[in-house]
């Protein structure tokens, strides 16, 4: 029965349908025909997940998984394709052929926004943190985050340099150009102190000799570097391949760093590695080179010129001048090159240019159940000194580095999912033998006619008063090989518990990791030669320094083993309208450095959050952690953080009015935090211990060593034990707001925190050394920070036009509450209420003009004024300058951090840009040799520099900048007597960089088609193309004697398979 009824309404149905659908055949205008195509990605795969919509019009669709798309329009039409990863593109559709279309990943990603953040799987987008990740709108944390497109536009060899001027609150400071060895050998044995590593500095091989790093200004007393976590694996490792990097985030908050317990007030620097992805294997080749030339070198005076104010000087020392006027015209004329020299050594032994290479391959895959991404990185770069080509080996400064990087992700079924991870890094440094510090410092104090580079009969130039050469310490020297090599794995294991309770979850996580370093010294000395020319016209040669034969030497400098445990479990569900995420964790990190004691460091962590519609949120977190290096029965403690968010946008006065507000979410979090503020020999901070010292027993300070009274060295104490030593801690509050308008084309976020540190470590300043050891640390100081982050972005796009600027600042000030210092009469000495790290001094009240002046100049004990110098100010009008007349000197203003970036694209084309720089910030010219001269060196005259011709003189006056010369130093003009340092060699240290330029062609599709590739991308990279800085002697980050920051200018292709 029922069977003969389905067939009678079949029948009908067709009855129904078939000639209307005859009629539409005959009638082409009754319906629109559809247009319909496939949209790829990068790789020309199917590309699932992009928006299609036709423009003026509501009609749209969402490609699927095979990138195919269907749309019921009429002809002509144009049609936007959007995807929140990808540029967005524009096609005018004049015919109904079905089309393929490339997209473009964004240089830019939008992260909020639930309307344009739709993924094919119809959820939002999903921002990692700590051991877990949230959807964007919903973190109520204070969060930076950039991606790997971003880092890969600057050349440099560590990824730190492609954050400066990234991230709200990130203040990166260079300190040096080139990655620099460790040459320290690893193990000391002494008969007192036994095998305890001579590296007490408690850290292990870093391959970051190059950056500081501070996260909102400072964290601790000794203001350590944010802790790096890669992966979910804490590692400070910082020359991944950005080609291998998918985002970079910091995390500020309490609420977002609790999870690592004793380590929070740091600040977290997130690195997320690329994951496998599902599809067929494809192939991803990079290639760049690029060229270095250095920045911010001084200006040496010439012979001529160094001769003639060395004169002055010693003439207005009162002593009589040190070359004749027939030797100032040799130098003026350079009719004596080898008996009166003028040799820049600057020219002489660094080059104009350096090359630098970087190669990366990239293969991925895999499919439902195995996916796999392996990564090979080689990183080639050259230093600037002048090898000779006719040695057998280098001895220019060199750096390779080689990386492999694999992740393989294995669904066992549906409940149970395995991820390994490999890691290796296998690094070799090569320098001179005589050492790149030793050969910058030579270089800063060697004045051009100090002797010739090279003497007529080939031997080396030196004379008694510089008895090595600089030339033959950078070609005849030998070289240093350093060694460094690093293998971590990881292994993630992670299974849904569904069937006990939906949403619930177990993960598990494992890590080892073995550093090492070593060096090859072959290092020798070469002899200098003095030319002596005899009234007979008869040369000789006189020689000078102590000549050393090549020496063969291995030394292990550094090891470190780091195992790395976590178990967690979670739940993570959503009840209608409800969402709820709760982990609670175990992990311990055990760190082995040197074959020291270990150091242990353990979380009992959980963490809940929650929210309703999207609309409200809370979380809070709470920590158990505890260190080994504390006395037992001090080392855990509880942390704690909380947080609440209101997402303003989806209430219905807002959603239901307002459009064009995506987002306006503001959020508040307030935590306690920790810093285990010691290094691996903190260990010893609670126990008196010994170390080697110098000096005779009895009369000396250490114990005997060896066998007799009479050694020279021995064992003494080197501290008072501590036993209530405890970790530092700190209340932090953060507050801030998250804006995005107009379809998310204007994304606006701002944060202010508030943060105070207490228990500091430090030493009480106001007791007496009575006992003859020094003070133990003591966790008594107390500091405060806060300031204001500002990040706002705006992109958008006219057709296939693609344009963005964003941009960010940062502005840190900070206080001391307390420190214990002496009895200060004045406020102006005291340190308490001033910012951290505020420079005391004397104040410059400018240079003494005449003798009348003089008499009435505040006197100074130890020194005798005269006309030329520096006169300092008498804040207590006493007549003396001395310690009561030291105060704050330089900007005590909040310091500001920004950077702006800003480019488009059109067509395959993409320009980018990025200037970074800072405000409120001084530059002490501190180095004598570079700002003094003159120095002796010997029984010579140290070099000095253009800086000088700005001396004090009679005919300059008041327009001079600098004080009268005088020979060998001066500690009254220059570092007032041990009273500070003086304001007048503090100078403005603002400046902007155009740090970073970029600029890519990607060929178009019909080409890359017909040559049976994926995508190809030709790109030019630069960075620190140009620098105003408004003080311009040096450059504002790296300054003589370091080795010179460079700028690079690099060219590069990309091709994909």
């Amino acid at each position: 029965m029922f069977h003969n009824c389905l067939r009678v309404l079949t029948a009908c149905t067709l009855l129904l349908v078939l000639p209307n659908q005859a009629l539409l055949a005959q009638d082409p205008a009754a319906k629109p025909a559809g247009v319909n195509g496939r949209v790829l990605d990068d790789y020309a795969r199917p590309m699932p997940g992009v928006v299609v919509a036709v423009k003026g019009t509501t009609l749209r669709d969402t490609t699927g998984i095979d990138g195919s798309f269907e749309l019921n329009t009429a002809a002509p039409a144009t049609v936007l394709f959007s995807h929140p990863l990808y540029e967005t593109r524009e096609k005018k559709i004049s015919s109904f052929a079905e089309f393929t279309l490339r997209m473009t990943e964004t240089y830019l990603r939008v992260t909020n926004g639930a309307d344009t953040a739709v993924l094919v799987n119809k959820t939002q987008r999903r921002t990692d943190l700590l051991y877990e990740s949230k959807p964007s709108d919903n973190i109520i944390s204070s969060v930076s985050t950039v991606y790997g497109n971003q880092l890969r536009t600057t050349p440099s060899s560590l990824y730190l340099s492609a954050l400066q001027g990234r991230l709200a609150g990130l203040n990166i400071n260079q300190y040096s150009g080139f990655y620099s060895a460790n040459t320290s050998p690893q193990i000391d044995v002494d008969i007192f102190v036994g095998n305890i590593p001579k590296n007490n500095s408690g850290s292990g091989p870093s391959d970051n000799t190059e950056f500081a790093v501070q996260l909102r200004g400072h964290a601790g007393s000794n203001g350590q570097a944010p802790i790096v976590i890669i992966d979910g694996v804490q590692r400070e490792i910082y020359s991944i391949d950005p080609q291998n990097i998918e985002s970079v985030s910091i995390l500020k908050d309490a609420l977002a760093t609790i999870l690592v317990g004793q380590n929070s007030s740091r600040g977290v620097l997130l690195v997320t590695t690329k994951n496998p992805t599902l599809g067929a294997p494809h192939l991803s080749f990079t290639a760049e080179v690029g060229s270095q030339s250095a920045l911010g070198m001084p200006n040496p005076l010439s012979a001529y010129q160094h001769s003639y104010l060395v004169n002055e000087a010693l003439l207005n020392e009162g002593r009589s001048a040190a070359y004749s006027a027939e030797d100032l015209e040799a130098w003026r004329t350079g009719s004596d090159p080898m008996g009166h020299p003028d040799v820049n050594w600057y020219n002489t032994i660094l080059r104009d240019n350096a090359l630098m290479s970087r190669y990366n391959l990239n293969v991925q895959g895999g499919g439902t159940r195995a996916r796999y991404i392996v990564s090979l990185s080689y990183l080639n770069q050259d230093g600037l000194f002048r090898s000779d080509p006719a040695n057998s080996y280098n001895t220019n400064l060199e750096l390779k580095r080689y990386l492999l990087n694999s992740k393989v992700d294995i669904d066992v079924n549906d409940r149970f999912n395995i991820a390994l991870q490999l890691f290796g890094r296998l690094q070799q440094g090569n320098q001179p033998g005589a050492q790149t510090s030793a050969i910058m410092q030579a270089l800063l104090r060697t004045p051009n006619n100090a002797y010739p580079a090279v003497n007529p009969n080939g031997s080396y130039g030196g004379n008694s008063n510089y008895r090595t050469n600089l030339l033959s310490m950078v070609q005849n020297s030998g070289y240093i090989n350093d060694n460094s090599n690093d293998v971590m794995a990881n292994l993630d294991l992670n299974y849904k518990l569904d069937r006990f309770l939906p949403g619930l979850y177990f993960r598990g996580r494992g890590n080892v990791s073995v550093q090492s370093s070593s060096l090859i010294n072959r290092s020798k000395v070469a002899p200098v030669y003095n030319m002596v020319v005899a009234p007979s016209g008869d040369t000789s040669y006189n020689l000078f320094g102590s000549p050393v034969n090549q020496v063969n030497m291995f030394t292990s400098t550094s090891w470190a083993r780091y195992t790395f445990a976590q178990l967690s479990l979670g739940y993570d569900k959503k009840i209608g309208d409800h969402s709820i995420q709760s982990m609670v964790l175990f992990d311990q990190k055990t760190t082995l450095l040197n074959y020291d004691i270990p150091g242990k460091l353990t979380n009992i962590a959980g963490k809940a959050s929650y929210d309703f519609k999207g609309k409200y949120m809370a979380e809070a977190a709470l920590n158990y952690s505890g260190y080994n290096r504390y006395k037992p029965g001090n080392q855990f403690g509880f942390f704690y953080a909380g947080g609440l968010g209101w997402n303003v946008a989806k209430e219905n006065f807002i959603a239901d009015n307002i459009s064009w507000i995506n987002l306006l979410k503001l959020r508040a979090t307030f935590g306690r935090t920790g810093n285990a503020n010691i290094d691996n020999y903190g260990y010893y901070i609670y126990r008196s211990y010994f170390q080697d010292v110098a000096g005779t027993y009895p009369i000396g300070n250490g114990y005997p060593g060896g066998g007799g009274l009479a050694e020279g060295g021995g064992s003494g104490n080197q501290t008072l034990a501590n036993v209530n030593a405890t970790w530092e801690k700190a209340y932090k509050f953060d507050a801030g707001a998250d804006l995005s308008l107009f379809n998310n084309k204007i994304q606006f976020t701002a944060d202010y925190y508030y943060e105070r540190y207490y228990d500091m470590l430090q030493e009480r300043g106001k007791s007496i050394e009575l006992i003859g050891a020094r003070y133990i640390p003591e966790n008594i100081g107390i500091n405060r920070f806060s300031g204001w982050e500002f990040t706002g972005t705006y992109q958008s796009h006219f057709r296939d036009f693609n344009f963005f600027v964003t941009g960010n600042a940062s502005i840190q000030q900070s206080r001391v509450l307390f420190i214990d210092e002496q009895f200060q009469p004045n406020d102006w000495n005291k340190r308490t209420g001033k910012r951290v790290g505020q420079p005391f001094g004397l104040i410059s009240d400018g240079i003494i003009q005449s003798n009348e002046e003089l008499l009435n100049t505040p006197t100074i004990t130890g020194y005798t004024l005269h006309v030329g110098d520096y006169k300092y100010r008498d804040l207590n009008n006493d007549g003396v300058i001395d310690q009561f007349d030291v105060a704050p000197i330089g900007k005590q203003k909040p310091l500001i951090t920004f950077g702006l970036n800003m480019g488009f694209s059109f067509k395959g084309f993409a320009v980018s840009a990025l200037i970074q720089g800072v405000t409120n910030r001084d530059i002490y010219t501190s180095d004598d040799y570079l700002y003094r001269g003159f120095i002796g060196q010997n029984n010579g005259f140290s070099q000095a520099y253009d800086r000088i011709l700005g001396r004090w003189i009679p005919e300059l006056g008041t327009a001079a900048t600098s004080p009268r010369l005088t020979p060998g130093g001066n500690a009254y003009n220059y570092s007032p007597l041990g009273f500070g340092a003086n304001s007048a060699l503090l100078h403005d240290g603002n400046y902007f960089r155009l740090k970073n330029v970029s600029v890519e062609y990607n060929l178009p599709y019909q080409v890359i088609r017909s040559l049976k590739l994926s995508g190809v991308k030709l790109f030019f990279t630069a960075q620190n193309l140009a620098t105003w800085a408004a003080y311009d002697v040096q450059d504002p980050e790296v300054a003589m004697p370091s080795y010179p920051v460079q700028r690079v200018v690099n060219f590069g292709i990309n091709i994909k398979i």
